[in-house]
């Protein structure tokens, strides 16, 4: 059961392994269906009447009433118009003909074809009330700025000057640590075999997207962990979920299932308590912030650090207005990271005896550099 400001939704993975979601309404009079998460559910059944759906939404009875077939084929669950996966995570999108996922997501797919994030194991999950906005929650994750101030021990895994950009066109921010620092802490690289299929670049690197507008995914070389956030029915305040998932084949092979995992434990430990160090920055913010406003002050943005931030005030700000963000007026990153994976791809495509391509990524970057933009393309 998700809970999304005054919305309640129902999602559902029936026999056939097919996710649905619907609004969580009965068809009857209007009551609640469900009102908690279940596992291995046969059918929905609404407590006020004992109207059962099936768990595609198909209207199953109405006791003690018999309802003609016809009738049944007509009051079925309602369901959220929009329903795509990507990445292992489910996103709806409530707007009648909304614009597809691929199409909003740009070329974070691409970045992410390596990573086999179709099948991870779920390690460990955290629920938060926050104190706060859930843009705030998201300035946040990308702001690693604050990362020297308020995490000393990511500090050591995830140096401040070793985070470069990693964007591209889309509705997402996104930017890596390259390379992690094995700091004796239970993220370092030795605890776990990592992803089998990201270049050796990417194996060293941690991956940090925020997915607008409200996913957070941080991928390490032999882990994944999400922070997804939910509106509540009031103002300033945000649910938010943490999830820790681990690459397939993580455990080592000399590890016991009990030593593997104290390993995951560990790792979760740490992450949530990353998140735990976060939740008191973001409230401190928001207080901070009604402040702010009520004296009329505004905040200085230094490029170097806060382009991040930037850029999903203006998904915010464009999202207002219904549309996506503005290519042409953000700026175009290209790191050295960035640089290595794109030339991976064209080795790898050479050996393949495929014909060399520029990622969408890559022309970006080239705009962004002049003496670049005067050779032309990389080929």
């Amino acid at each position: 059961v998700i809970e999304v400001g005054g919305t309640s939704i129902i999602m559902t993975c029936d026999k056939d392994s097919k996710i649905h979601a619907f609004y969580n309404v009965c068809r009857h009079r209007g009551a609640r269906v469900a009102s908690k998460d279940e596992k291995g559910c046969k059918q929905l059944v609404c407590p006020y009447h004992w109207w059962a759906y099936r768990l595609d939404g198909t209207l199953k009875s109405t006791p003690p009433a018999a309802t003609p077939k016809e009738r049944k084929d007509l009051l079925g669950l309602q369901p959220v118009p929009g329903l795509e996966t990507f990445a292992g995570i489910v996103f709806l999108n409530q707007a009648p003909n909304s614009v597809p996922l691929a199409e909003s997501l740009g070329d974070l797919p691409n970045k992410l074809a390596r990573y086999d994030l179709g099948n991870l194991e779920h390690a460990g999950k955290k629920e938060y009330t926050i104190q706060g906005d859930w843009k705030l929650i998201a300035e946040n994750f990308v702001d690693f700025y604050h990362i020297n101030a308020v995490h000393p021990e990511l500090a050591k895994f995830s140096r401040v000057d070793d985070h470069q950009p990693y964007q591209g066109p889309g509705q997402y921010v996104g930017f890596v640590t390259s390379p992690l620092t094995d700091s004796g802490g239970p993220g370092d690289s030795h605890h776990f075999n990592p992803f089998k299929g990201p270049y050796p670049v990417e194996s060293t690197a941690a991956l940090f997207f925020q997915v607008f507008p409200n996913i957070s995914v941080t991928i390490y070389p032999h882990s994944v962990y999400t922070l997804m956030t939910f509106l509540t029915q009031h103002p300033g305040v945000t649910k938010e979920v943490l999830s820790l998932l681990m690459a397939p084949g993580a455990k080592k092979e000399e590890d016991t299932e009990e030593e593997y995992k104290e390993k995951c434990q560990k790792l979760f430990d740490f992450v949530a308590n990353i998140n735990d160090e976060d939740v008191v920055a973001i409230e401190n913010l928001q207080n901070g912030l009604r402040n702010a406003r009520a004296r009329g002050l505004h905040g200085e943005f230094l490029p170097k650090y806060d382009w991040p931030i930037h850029r999903f005030q203006n998904m915010v700000l464009q999202g207002i207005r219904g549309s996506t963000v503005n290519e042409d007026n953000m700026p175009v990153l290209c790191g050295a990271f960035q640089r290595q994976v794109a030339d991976a791809n064209e080795v790898g495509r050479a050996h393949a005896g495929a014909p060399m391509v520029v990622e969408a990524s890559d022309q970006g970057a080239t705009r962004a550099s002049g003496e670049r933009a005067r050779e032309g393309p990389r080929a």
